[in-house]
């Protein structure tokens, strides 16, 4: 099996304390399907389920918690970070009638997103409490707690490490102090270094070629995006894109070596990432809209969500709309099951 994961956007979801969630739709049942597309409906707190192989959508098969912020598809399982709520659910995608276990990692944690390092370990970054959390989903147990650096945001895991996003937000100023990347050794846990990059470290990706991405967004208004490429074997910064925009979260195209940042509104930048220069820049966005989640399989075929209409869209590499998608209120963050 075929496993994927995406991180979504998590400062959008902040906008649901300024807007009110549309009326409550009626929740209906998913089939069980091998290959689908999992849409977290951050204003109306609920999963939409889009079968790929008939093209069907079923909008709030789940409710989740508050300010939900990502989802990730695991060994059979879809597990929803609640920033708000400060846990872990975990769905079964057979069923999603069942009610979903919960990992609890207390309050004051505010968890961003996952990343799993097997079937039973994952490590959550966790911004109010400036710590990476590691835990067992099969007990449903925290691990360990790791102290990492101020508005700890963005994960991913390569060669035997963690690597998690420092945005060094600070909420008196609205302003951002120096971007770093806390760097953990999975076998024992303990921080093994701390990288440089530059401002608002938002969101952390692995290339296919095993480079770590750190999406660098700046700060919205007067410095501009930033990539910068982690060599892992090194952990040192060894490339930058830069992309400008404000990028957010990324996804990884195989099949063409494309790399796809969300900017919020507007749609996707892209960039090679072999070459590692831009293809899709501010003056020609990838899609014209949305931009608040993306996922990307290993057949070519791109899915962006489109936070305004409620939508996602399926595209193919050259930009082409495959397909359009109805879902739930406010879709952000996106997973993929492809069997």
């Amino acid at each position: 099996m075929k496993k994927l994961f995406v991180m979504g956007l998590s400062a959008l979801f902040l906008f649901t304390l300024f807007i009110g969630c549309e009326e409550e739709a009626e929740a209906e049942e998913a089939p069980v399907t091998a290959t689908a597309l999992y849409v977290l409906n951050s204003g109306g707190q609920s999963i939409s389920v889009v079968d790929l192989e008939t093209g069907d959508v079923y909008n709030n098969v789940a409710t989740v918690g508050t300010w939900p912020n990502q989802l990730v598809y695991e060994d059979g399982k879809l597990y929803c970070v609640n920033t708000g709520s400060n846990n872990i659910q975990i769905f079964d995608v057979d069923d999603f009638a069942a009610t979903p276990e919960v990992i609890d990692l207390g309050s004051g944690h505010n968890p961003q997103n996952m990343v799993f390092v097997d079937d039973d370990i994952a490590y959550v970054s966790c911004s109010l409490s400036e710590s990476v959390v590691k835990v067992n989903v099969s007990t449903k147990t925290v691990l360990e707690e790791i102290d990492a650096g101020v508005g700890c945001t963005g994960i991913a895991s390569a060669n035997g490490k963690i690597y998690a996003s420092n945005t060094a937000y600070d909420a008196a100023t609205w302003g951002y102090g120096a971007g770093t990347v806390t760097v953990i050794n999975t076998a024992t846990d303990a921080v093994a270094t701390t990288i440089d990059v530059a401002l608002n470290p938002f969101s952390v990706g692995v290339a296919p070629d095993g480079m770590v991405h750190v999406v660098c967004t700046g700060d919205y208004w007067s410095t501009w995006g930033k990539v910068m490429v982690v060599n892992p074997a090194t952990d040192t910064v060894v490339d930058s894109v830069v992309t400008l925009g404000s990028p957010g979260s990324i996804a990884f195209s195989d099949a063409d070596k494309m790399a796809l940042l969300t900017v919020w509104g507007l749609g996707c930048l892209t960039y090679n990432t072999e070459t590692l220069t831009m293809v899709n820049d501010t003056s020609n966005y990838f899609l014209g809209k949305g931009g608040t989640g993306v996922a990307a399989d290993g057949d070519g075929n791109i899915f962006i969500s489109v936070w305004d209409d409620d939508q996602v869209i399926q595209l193919d590499k050259d930009g082409t709309v495959i397909a359009t998608f109805n879902v739930g209120d406010k879709p952000a963050a996106l997973a993929l099951k492809v069997e």
